[in-house]
């Protein structure tokens, strides 16, 4: 896994044209769009913007059709998704919403559609929510209340908790069990320091699935060097890249061959335009349809033979054998594969009813 009390209100949830004007014998015939290739099915999870403001969590499939599964009253950007184990429940959270105190989740039950908010717990700052084993909801805070040290322990409501050792700024770290509609805590930990504190915690890798869990049909990019071949390739192929963002060209390796981005530097690194791949006759040139702005992060994924190129607000799937388009979707955000079944096993112990 990578790093990185009470029920709310029920969800609110979603549930004569002018003929044209004949074209101009003058007017060039319109260019036709190249046919998408044929794939195997492939569902999506995305999230769409809704007006005024508030945001829908749809799945999409591969032949278009949608299924809105809840609607928020939260902004799609930044909005968190867990599933349960079996993939029949799902948690959306908002972390926008812990600035202004405890912050909410939505819990919802995708085989009936039925979505509710739930305040997340009041003690400490709520830095993920996921699954357990067993499909029951946690979340996981950093404590940010008075601490009591004594030497090299912290004292918490009559118990001494050990301080990691070469510990800067510890804290404590706590992690919490929906049950019957009440978050009843299950661990608590001293952290090293106030950064990704939740990752103290033995909880955190037991979950199923959770908010910091990395996608496990991400792909991993390798950064060039700066006087490698293939880096100068892309610069000869890209002279100007529509934008002086600091960094270097990456390599992500797929089943199709490698594929490269531009890479940000920093804490954070990040993929974003110019994105190129090898062509049969072994040019590099821009994956077909992709057309994102230059400062469009992008996020890549592979599920079997697709891949899976995800803008700001744009989805581009491929097959990675003909690197040909086989669909495209625009106004849509967060696009990832859905999650299989296998995808959703605990990194920790197996089969475990949770901490006690």
């Amino acid at each position: 896994m990578v790093r990185t009390s009470s029920l709310v209100s029920a969800l609110l949830f979603m549930s004569a044209c002018q003929k044209p004007p004949e074209a101009s014998a003058a007017a060039p015939a319109p260019t036709p769009e190249a046919a998408r290739v044929k794939v195997a099915p492939f569902s999506l999870s995305v999230l769409q913007d809704v007006a005024p403001s508030g945001c829908t969590w749809l799945r999409l499939e591969s032949d278009g059709r949608r299924r809105a599964l809840v609607t928020v009253d939260a902004a799609c950007e930044g909005l968190q998704l867990a599933w349960s184990p079996d993939g029949k429940h799902a948690a959306v959270r908002d972390p926008a919403g812990s600035a202004r105190g405890p912050g909410r989740v939505w819990t919802v039950d995708l085989t009936s559609g039925q979505g509710a908010a739930q305040l997340l717990p009041e003690e400490g700052l709520t830095g993920a929510v996921g699954f357990d084993s067993v499909g029951r909801l946690v979340a996981l805070t950093a404590y940010t209340g008075e601490l009591v040290r004594r030497e090299d322990d912290f004292l918490f409501e009559g118990r001494r908790i050990p301080i990691p050792e070469m510990a800067e700024g510890p804290g404590l770290a706590h992690a919490y069990r929906l049950e019957a509609g009440a978050w009843k805590r299950i661990e608590t930990v001293a952290t090293r320091d106030d950064a990704d504190a939740v990752f103290e915690l033995s909880t955190t890798e037991m979950l199923a699935s959770s908010t910091v869990a990395g996608d496990a049909d991400a792909l991993v990019a390798q950064g060039l060097d700066e006087d490698s071949q293939d880096a100068a390739r892309l610069d000869a192929v890209v002279p100007h890249r529509g934008h002086d963002v600091f960094g270097g060209w990456a390599r992500v390796e797929s089943r199709g061959g490698p594929l490269f981005a531009w890479r940000t530097v920093g804490e954070q690194t990040a993929l974003m335009m110019p994105v190129r791949w090898e062509v049969e006759d072994g040019h590099l040139a821009e994956p077909e349809g992709l057309a994102l702005p230059p400062h469009s992060p992008v996020r890549v994924l592979a599920r079997g033979d697709l891949l899976l190129l995800a803008g700001e607000t744009q989805a581009r799937v491929y097959d990675v054998g003909t690197r040909r388009l086989a669909a495209s979707f625009d106004g849509l955000r967060a696009a990832r594969f859905w999650p299989e079944p296998a995808s959703l096993v605990p990194h920790g112990a197996t089969a475990a009813s949770g901490q006690q």
